[in-house]
């Protein structure tokens, strides 16, 4: 067992340095014990030499002595005991005067005691001190240790952080800077990510002079990988083929198909799996064909309630040769379409359910309301209204899921067309009043 080291500083004047002085107080040392290994510094090499400073923090513990309130040197103790709570050395600091006046010495962890104190009791006092010092010092390198992790794991968060708002913004570079000017149609955008990149994305453009062409699709999952693979599906979803004899529109169900089987083949996982909503607005018709892919149904919402357009589809990426059906309708006057995630139905759950969201209808009831009182004035209104609404509800700041909300208004009104087909005779009403 290797001896416990012991620095002993003469601070208050030269009767500490007399050979023998600390006798007394070692002649007391636990007789179980190896004696400790003796050095005596004065406080002038304390604060002045370097090989003084590295016994010090080589030691386990140090006495101070003795040290008179009266001592005009008492800025010079104060320092020594600096240097040595400095090197984490615990110190026994003994005084020369009235024990009342000993709080007025002690600077914190350093232990001050009477100069005239029983030999046997500063003995111990010392001991102990230098017995916990192997503690400290273990302590005093794990919290090094953990102080540089946590420098790392902080640079480590901030570059993620960095690449996560990177991401973000790529993100949105690939999304619709602004909505189609068309004459005829009219079209609103809520887009809120539930973190830094989202698993939805959506596009609406102009096709042609009389066509405008949109889509919402949501990646199964959340983060990073959900964002990759919306980026993968705004720059292969088929829109419109052209060749040197023209141009063709690529119909909706065609679109889904040609897309769910380039995502079939896939090795992406389940990220591959994605639901979506496409279709085509012929502006001088007012005709909008639909297809869907998984997606919650689009929905009409009027002033006299909200009905769900018949049309579905399996999930993209799942069966390579699915055919997915495709369905016209026509808006009446005042009516709107709306095109959404399922991250609404989080979104007004009054409940908040941790799993299945299955059977909450409660958004309905706010999405009637873009069709009433000043959100009749215009789709933006109507849309301003929907964001006030979500922006009320509960845990709004922290989004339980991506939410994208797609609407849209024809604005001319236009005979009916002979033949036109009445695919939205077979919506399904939810009325509201």
């Amino acid at each position: 067992m290797q001896p416990l080291s012991i620095v002993l500083i003469a601070a208050g004047g030269s009767e500490a340095s007399r050979p023998g002085w600390w006798d007394g107080i070692f002649r007391h040392w636990p007789a179980q014990s190896t004696p400790p290994k003796l050095e005596l510094l004065t406080a002038e090499q304390v604060l002045s030499d370097s090989r003084a400073t590295v016994a010090i923090k080589a030691c386990d513990a140090a006495i101070v002595a003795p040290v008179s309130k009266h001592s005009n040197d008492e800025t010079c103790v104060y320092r020594v005991l600096d240097v040595l709570q400095q090197a984490t050395v615990p110190a026994l600091m003994l005084v020369d005067g009235p024990l009342d006046r000993l709080d007025e010495f002690h600077p914190g962890s350093v232990l001050a005691q009477a100069l005239d104190s029983p030999p046997q009791a500063l003995a111990g006092m010392v001991y102990a001190l230098a017995q916990r010092q192997g503690s400290v010092r273990a302590l005093d390198q794990s919290l090094k240790m953990a102080h540089s992790f946590q420098g790392e794991t902080a640079a480590e968060i901030d570059r993620l952080h960095g690449e996560l708002l990177l991401a973000a913004r790529v993100q949105r570079d690939f999304l619709p800077k602004h909505m189609p000017v068309v004459d005829g149609v009219e079209c609103g955008v809520l887009f809120r990510p539930a973190g830094f990149v989202s698993g939805d994305t959506y596009d609406v453009c102009r096709l042609d002079e009389f066509h405008v062409g949109f889509f919402l699709a949501d990646a199964m999952g959340h983060g990073v990988p959900a964002a990759l693979m919306t980026l993968y599906i705004s720059g292969s979803f088929p829109r419109k083929e052209i060749d040197k004899g023209g141009y063709r529109l690529v119909p909706p169900a065609e679109s889904l198909r040609r897309l769910n089987r380039e995502l079939h083949h896939s090795i992406a996982g389940p990220a591959r799996f994605v639901t979506a909503i496409c279709g085509i607005i012929d502006t001088r018709t007012g005709l909008i064909d639909l297809a869907c892919a998984g997606h919650p149904p689009p929905l009409r919402v009027s002033r006299h309630g909200v009905r769900a357009v018949d049309v579905s589809g399996m999930l993209l990426g799942v069966v390579e040769d699915f055919e997915y059906q495709q369905t016209t309708i026509r808006l009446e006057e005042d009516e709107l379409l709306v095109i959404h995630s399922d991250g609404i139905e989080a979104a007004f759950s009054p409940t908040k359910p941790d799993h299945s969201r299955a059977g909450n209808k409660a958004y309905l009831t706010h999405l009637a309301s873009m069709r009433r009182g000043e959100s009749l004035d215009s789709l933006l209104s109507a849309m301003e209204r929907l964001g006030v609404d979500l922006d009320n509800q509960a845990g709004s700041f922290h989004q339980d899921d991506d939410l994208t909300i797609l609407a849209f208004e024809t604005t001319s009104k236009r005979e009916p067309m002979r033949g036109m087909p009445r695919a939205e005779q077979a919506d399904r009403p939810v009325k509201f009043t």
